[in-house]
């Protein structure tokens, strides 16, 4: 590696090879288009309800001793003919009072497409109602979902100030009244919820209280995951990518659990400091998931009540959103290894946002002041491997004579060499010490990496040409082979092509070194077909990066020479 072209190329070989290794075993996950459940229209039934799939076979309400009466399970797929429409300027939603559920929540600020203007993200659109919350008594049989009774509006604007919205349930004979409100804000995404048990009979009632979310079944798509259940168990984040093939349980403090994908979040998030656990498995038949956290199993005496504190939250996976809501919520966003870089970074590239109000802009400003901060050790490291590939140039007749001289014993050759090298000052080894101000710049090149590939500030974002700077380019198809058509990925691979050639490969060496920079002369196509399908904002850094080695690179030729 006594080459400043090869420390140049061998250096973003790692680089890559670093950033693809990280990005295959730690996969971030990649939204899944799905299609929306659909919740009833006006059509008159029986029994007031609307049915989604119901599943064949309800899991999660095994028998537990500590109670000689269960609840009726009612099939959680029901859902009301009536229900209660919410909207402010963050969201629309609709909740059903059959049990409390969440059963669409649209989000204003983000579409489903870029196509689609009209068309607002779906966070439920892959799930049956989610978040019901049923309680199971020893002396009651309590229905589940729980029909609540509402007597609120059923359309609901909400302005500046939060609104509350409770719901209602009593027993028939024993004195058990249930009652759940939720708090809506219309400046957040996070929903307050209280539930209340009130014990009304001269009996202690022991009750245990259970809320469960739902979601289409987990697979891997390539290499990114299209949704992943989440929670935080003893203030450590535990992902379940795939479904289970059998129930897992998490025991612990549970901060908050729900589903994720690339971009948007939905929780529940119980404020309990007590030890409690959530039970993960799949409900094959439906194609389904299901997540139950309970918790922890109380008494309540004659004439008291229980109360139960919780949130919601239903939204984007954007940090400043996620601390504002909740500081436990922030952990959601896990950027890998260097999540305490990718952060800073981030918080940069909107900081830089504001000014420019245009992320490609930001993206091309972040990577020219990442490149001002490593410049003096970039060009002292750039520098350095010239001033040895220019000596070990001088030496090449010398090298060739000795190599010549000594061909059959290769011993006496290395001997002479190292004289050689010795007597003109020349340490072919300093060119790999070259290589480790540069390694020094990786971690921040795969925060910067994660950023562009995970942000959701990137997503329908546009710059130029390009529509969506979190997804890849989308021109045209190639008539009569279908490949999509590309300008970022090109540009990428000739911006490299031309730093490939700035340097000419003449530096004596042997043959298998010869043949392995000759290798190297493919890696502007090979990255270029690696980056096709890679996010436009992601190639944007990359060829906004290889223009600015190509400069830094002209600079340290024309100093060297001249000096």
């Amino acid at each position: 590696m006594n080459n400043n072209k090869s420390n140049y190329i061998i250096f973003f070989v790692l680089s890559f090879i670093i950033i693809m290794g990280y990005s295959y075993l730690f996969p971030p996950p990649k939204p899944k288009q799905a299609e929306p459940l659909q919740t009833p229209t006006g059509e008159v039934q029986k029994d007031n309800f609307s049915t989604i799939t119901p599943p064949a076979n309800i899991k999660g309400f095994e028998q537990d001793n500590n109670f000689s009466k269960r609840s009726n399970v009612i099939d959680p797929f029901k859902i009301s003919k009536d229900l209660i429409s919410i909207k402010s300027k963050l969201y629309n939603g609709t909740i059903d009072p059959l049990g409390a559920r969440i059963v669409e929540w649209n989000l204003y600020y983000y579409n489903e497409t870029t196509d689609d203007d009209t068309v607002k993200y779906n966070l439920i659109k892959d799930s049956p109602p989610s978040f019901n919350l049923h309680v199971e008594t020893d002396i009651v049989n309590i229905p589940n979902p729980i029909p609540f009774s509402y007597s609120g509006y059923m359309d609901i604007t909400l302005t500046d100030s939060p609104v509350e919205l409770e719901f209602n349930w009593q027993s028939a004979e024993e004195g058990i009244i249930i009652s759940k409100t939720y708090t809506i804000d219309p400046s957040s995404y996070l929903i307050a919820s209280t539930l209340k048990i009130e014990n009304k009979t001269d009996k202690t009632v022991n009750q245990k209280v259970i809320v469960d979310a739902y979601s289409k079944s987990l697979k891997a798509d390539g290499q990114r995951k299209s949704k992943e259940f989440v929670v935080l168990v003893s203030e450590e984040i535990k992902k379940e990518a795939n479904s289970p093939e059998e129930k897992k349980q998490y025991d612990g403090t549970i901060g908050w659990f729900g589903f994720l994908d690339k971009y948007f979040l939905y929780t529940f998030l119980p404020e309990t400091g007590a030890a409690s656990k959530v039970d993960f498995y799949s409900l094959s038949e439906q194609d389904l998931v299901r997540a139950v956290y309970s918790y922890p199993k109380e008494s309540i005496s004659p004439n008291n009540e229980g109360i139960y504190k919780s949130k919601l939250y239903l939204g984007p996976l954007e940090l400043n959103i996620l601390k504002k809501a909740s500081p436990i919520l922030e952990s959601a966003m896990d950027f890998g290894w260097f999540d305490f870089l990718a952060k800073p970074v981030l918080s940069l590239l909107n900081y830089l946002n504001k000014y420019f109000n245009n992320y490609g802009i930001s993206i091309i400003a972040i990577t020219i002041l990442i490149r001002l901060v490593f410049l003096p050790l970039t060009i002292k490291s750039m520098a350095s491997m010239k001033k040895v590939q220019v000596k070990m140039q001088d030496l090449k007749p010398k090298i060739e004579a000795l190599k010549e001289k000594y061909k059959d014993d290769k011993a006496q050759q290395n001997s002479e060499l190292m004289k050689l090298y010795s007597a003109h000052g020349v340490n072919p080894l300093s060119s790999l010490g070259g290589c480790l101000p540069m390694l020094i710049q990786i971690p921040v090149f795969i925060a910067l990496y994660e950023v562009l590939l995970n942000s959701i500030d990137l997503r329908h974002s546009h710059f130029l040409w390009i529509k969506d700077l979190s997804a890849p380019e989308v021109l045209f198809d190639i008539p009569g082979i279908g490949i999509p058509f590309r300008i970022l990925p090109l540009a990428m691979g000739v911006s490299w092509f031309i730093s490939q050639k700035m340097t000419p490969m003449t530096t004596p060496g042997s043959e298998q070194m010869e043949l392995q920079m000759k290798m190297m002369q493919f890696m502007p196509i090979i990255f270029t077909v690696m980056f096709w399908s890679l996010p436009s904002g992601l190639v944007l850094y990359w060829t906004v990066s290889n223009i600015l080695s190509v400069a830094q690179q002209l600079y340290v030729n024309r100093k060297v020479v001249t000096h």
